[in-house]
């Protein structure tokens, strides 16, 4: 089990690149990625994504990615050789016709600066930080998964917690319906005997109705209903897959049980005792909302 909230951040620096990776989670019902990457980035926005859903499958992901250069880029030198070879054939033909005898050296072309271009090599320092960002991003979630278990597993023992309450109060639950039937059917009995008086009475058809009337609060089929779902919820809880909507509809199912119980209830102690019950799995269903 895990939980669907976290934080992981992580951040790698090598050959004058530093890259930071965040992630938060947060929880929603469904998947959304909100990605924020440096710029040019956006073509590996996909393989981002990718990773990301590899770890999370549900809830809202934020993701973060900042880039910075810690010394300047490489240069490179470029020379214009077409330009420079057209500026020597000129002036030596120049030179010619002013009867010059001056040398033509590289000092002269050294003085045209539109032959020599410096260039920073900002591509090759972009990709390697686009190498280090996935290396970043992939120890971000890693911090981020742990993050989750440990929250899932706190997330865990609480349910878990609550189960156990559930399932103690069952057998109380279960010995005050059934001296509430008993209850029913005497004072049923008692007051039809009275009711009649003298008169003949149809044993089997006053039987037939003291049974109707304890039918009516019998909660024999819920309670056995109610710990077949809470099986099944503690199934769920060992299960390393994401279980957080299955759990949703166990306790929509729990829940249903528990209101039938409590409207069948015609004692004040197990009136009482299910709304105990009831108030563990309503905040089993808060809970929820944070599992994954």
């Amino acid at each position: 089990m895990r939980s669907m909230t976290g934080f992981g951040r992580a951040h790698v620096e090598r050959d004058g690149v530093r890259v930071v990776a965040e992630i938060r989670a947060l929880n929603q019902r469904f998947f959304e990625l909100k990605l924020s990457l440096p710029r040019g980035w956006g073509e590996h926005e996909a393989q981002v994504r990718k990773m990301v859903q590899s770890t999370v499958s549900r809830g809202r992901v934020e993701v973060f990615m900042r880039y910075t250069a810690t010394k300047a880029p490489a240069v490179k030198l470029q020379v214009n050789e077409k330009l420079a070879k057209l500026y020597v054939a000129e002036l030596r033909k120049l030179g010619k016709q002013l009867n010059l005898n001056g040398r033509l050296g590289l000092e002269t072309l050294m003085q045209r600066p539109e032959i020599f271009h410096v260039i920073e090599d900002e591509d090759d320092q972009i990709h390697h930080g686009v190498k280090l960002g996935f290396e970043a991003l992939d120890l971000a979630l890693k911090k981020l998964e742990t993050e989750r278990i440990r929250e899932g597993n706190s997330l865990k023992r609480d349910f878990a917690r609550r189960i156990k309450k559930i399932l103690l109060a069952m057998p109380k639950i279960e010995k005050l319906s059934a001296e509430t039937r008993t209850e029913v059917l005497a004072s049923f009995q008692a007051r039809v005997k009275e009711l009649l008086g003298e008169l003949p009475v149809n044993e089997k058809r006053l039987y037939e109705e003291a049974a109707g009337v304890a039918q009516r609060g019998d909660i024999t089929e819920e309670l056995t209903r109610l710990r077949i779902h809470l099986e099944a919820l503690r199934e769920l809880l060992d299960r390393a897959e994401p279980v957080g909507k299955s759990i949703e509809f166990l306790l929509q199912e729990i829940n249903r049980e528990v209101n039938t119980m409590g409207s069948k209830s015609q004692n004040a102690g197990l009136a009482q005792l299910t709304v105990e019950v009831k108030g563990e799995a309503e905040k089993m269903r808060e809970q929820v909302q944070n599992v994954e």
